[in-house]
């Protein structure tokens, strides 16, 4: 089966995943499914405002069989 022929989650899944004390400002790029031969996962990512600082997260689902459930969120570390 190739990855085109899934489904992902919505964002409205996305945000109920979310964790974060933070402000909601909008998704970064289009959602990332990677495919390899143990699992496959969808990647989103967030842009938030969290002590009056914009932080990007990442929520991150793993399909188990035709479903995908929740596995983290991730803090991304911005080189600056």
């Amino acid at each position: 089966m190739s990855i085109a022929s899934f489904s992902k989650p919505s964002d409205a899944d996305v945000l109920q995943k979310m964790e974060s004390n933070g402000k909601f400002l909008n998704f970064v790029g289009k959602g990332v499914v990677l495919q390899n031969m143990n699992e496959t996962r969808y990647i989103r990512t967030i842009k938030i405002i969290v002590d009056q600082e914009e932080v990007l997260q990442n929520v991150v689902y793993v399909k188990l069989g035709i479903n995908w459930f929740f596995k983290k969120t991730e803090t991304v570390l911005l080189n600056t």
